[in-house]
């Protein structure tokens, strides 16, 4: 029995930036431009590609930096077009860069290897950042290498790298303040760490180095494959950060993630039905852990070359891991709770609107299982079910009466997806401006309250879970607002019940001046409306910071800006 009460709300919010996906270099603009009605159906935050320069089996076309008489030239137009399209379709390109042109490696060595002197490859990235934007690209974020710690088991031969920790740390150091300097408003990290496990003395010492040398740090990614160990990869790089007060704003970014462990044949398991229910599961995961900012599935299109890891395969044809991903993106943010009797391995998300209620349930017991959903008080006037099993891709949707009790019948592996809407439905709010970049400032990682930013509506959630003196700071950068900025605040229990106390604080700064609204109960339904003029901020540029203090347990504080 699963029994949905669209009237509770639940921590924590279906965050629609958390995850987002990560594809390989060796997938080329032709195959996006193919594949981009599934690209505006998944609609991710950002999309990261290890962009591979140098790198022969990456299939470019053009070489993107030659050596001259008069020094080098860059040819940036593969990459570009790659990011222009990205851009056009609302999505962040997240550039690793990597890895090494043949200019820039030392005699006898190859695209792994960089000569000693680093500096025409730092030069190179350089010159790719500061003239992205006029080149008609907006990078959202900008990472120094891929797996620069990847050693073959086997061998100890370097995968990706042919450096060591300490070479790779003079990289950084190199990198990193070039890039900050050629787009300063763009985050900036490292390592894409492969192994936490195995190579966690990366950790410390690549966060040492950044607080010493006053290094540019926005965000330390790494990577992980296998649902049943992430947590412990995780909880690692978590506590390593909040030993260091000092990277307090720094986030988590896991940017290559896929619930099965590397080992992707054409056809194999991860092409099943068994894959959408393990990304619904792992998603519901991930997402009690508020301290990991971002998530990046690996992949989202097939690359071939061994990996047939994609949501959409090597011909274009969608996986059933497509529509679990496609619906988690179409729910609404607001999270419902739900209630479930019964086998461990049965799981269910639940998301409500005004007049929308959206559920996800699926079976990861290695037997079928027939379950009755309650999906609670609600007037709903159609109801569209999509079935992942065997038998069905999700791509089929099929249209029952819209009940309150549903009975499902979920093979092994097997999903159900359903969507009811009423009358009451309304298209959801347009956003006060368009966000340029989100910062959270942590006091503790590992705590369960949590802070997000919805971008399609500037809506920024934020609640105290079990952990009322641990909520994040977050704040956005915003353009293109009005003359005006109106805040709307809601703050309730989780049974929406007014609250006696807590503290609200909203700040918007502009260039010359800010506004501090330090909201408490009652909230009363009047809007708040700050004059961007007279901030300076007449080019409707400000940023927005909002923190929650003195609330209590499983507070839900929402504020709309429009």
């Amino acid at each position: 029995m699963i029994k949905v009460n669209p009237a509770r709300r639940a921590d924590h919010p279906l965050s629609k930036s958390k995850f987002s996906l990560f594809n390989s270099g060796i997938v080329h603009a032709a195959t996006y431009r193919r594949d981009q009605e599934a690209l505006r159906a998944v609609r991710p935050e950002s999309l990261r590609i290890d962009i591979g320069w140098g790198a022969e089996w990456m299939g470019y076309d053009k070489q993107v930096s030659t050596r001259t008489a008069d020094g080098h030239t860059y040819d940036f137009s593969e990459v570009d077009e790659i990011g222009a399209f990205l851009n056009a379709s609302g999505i962040r390109p997240y550039w690793s860069y990597c890895y090494v042109p043949e200019p820039y490696q030392p005699a006898g060595g190859d695209w792994r290897d960089l000569a000693e002197d680093d500096s025409g490859w730092v030069e190179m990235v350089r010159r790719y950042v500061e003239g992205a934007r006029e080149r008609g690209v907006t990078v959202g974020y900008h990472e120094v290498y891929n797996e620069p710690d990847l050693r073959d088991e086997r061998t100890g031969e370097a995968v990706f790298f042919g450096g060591d920790l300490d070479d790779y740390l003079a990289l950084y150091r190199a990198t990193a303040p070039a890039i900050r300097a050629a787009d300063p408003g763009a985050p900036v990290g490292g390592p894409a760490l492969a192994s936490v496990m195995g190579n966690e003395h990366w950790i410390p010492a690549f966060l040492d180095a950044v607080v010493a040398d006053d290094l540019p740090l926005d965000f330390f990614s790494f990577h992980h494959y296998g649902t049943h160990s992430v947590g412990t990869a995780v909880d690692t790089v978590l506590r390593h950060l909040d030993r260091r007060p000092q990277l307090k704003e720094v986030e988590a970014h896991l940017n290559e993630y896929n619930s099965y462990l590397v080992d992707y044949p054409r056809g194999g398991t991860q092409d099943g039905h068994h894959m959408a229910a393990a990304l619904l599961s792992d998603v519901a995961r991930l997402l009690a852990v508020p301290g990991l900012t971002k998530v990046s599935w690996a992949q989202f299109l097939d690359s071939g070359h061994g990996n047939y890891s994609g949501m959409v395969d090597i011909d274009g044809r969608p996986k059933p891991v497509l529509a679990a991903y496609a619906f988690y993106q179409n729910m609404p943010t607001d999270r419902c709770t739900v209630q479930i009797e019964g086998a461990p391995e049965i799981g269910a998300l639940a998301g409500v609107a005004e007049g929308r209620l959206c559920v996800a349930v699926w079976n990861r017991s290695p037997r079928p299982v027939s379950t009755t959903v309650d999906t609670g008080k609600g007037d709903y006037d159609t109801a569209v079910l999509r079935r992942i099993d065997a038998e069905h891709d999700g791509q089929e949707a099929e249209k029952p009466p819209a009940e309150r009790h549903w009975t499902l019948h979920l093979p092994s592996g097997g999903v159900a997806l359903l969507e009811m809407t009423g009358s009451g439905a309304t298209a959801p709010a347009r956003p006060a401006g368009a966000v340029s970049r989100v910062r959270h400032t942590y006091s503790d990682r590992t705590a369960s309250a949590w802070a997000d930013l919805e971008e399609a509506t500037t809506t920024f959630r934020l609640g105290t879970a079990g952990d009322p003196q641990a909520v994040p700071v977050i704040r956005a950068d915003l353009a293109d607002c009005g003359p005006e900025l109106t805040v709307r605040v809601r703050m309730t229990s989780q049974d929406t019940a007014a609250l006696a106390r807590s503290t609200l604080s909203v700040r918007v700064d502009g260039p010359q001046a800010a506004v501090v609204l330090d909201l408490r109960p009652p909230f009363l339904d009047e809007p708040n409306v700050v004059a961007l003029a007279g901030l300076g901020a007449a080019d409707g540029r400000v940023r927005v910071t909002v923190a929650l203090r003195d609330a209590p347990p499983h507070t839900f504080a929402d504020v709309a800006l429009s």
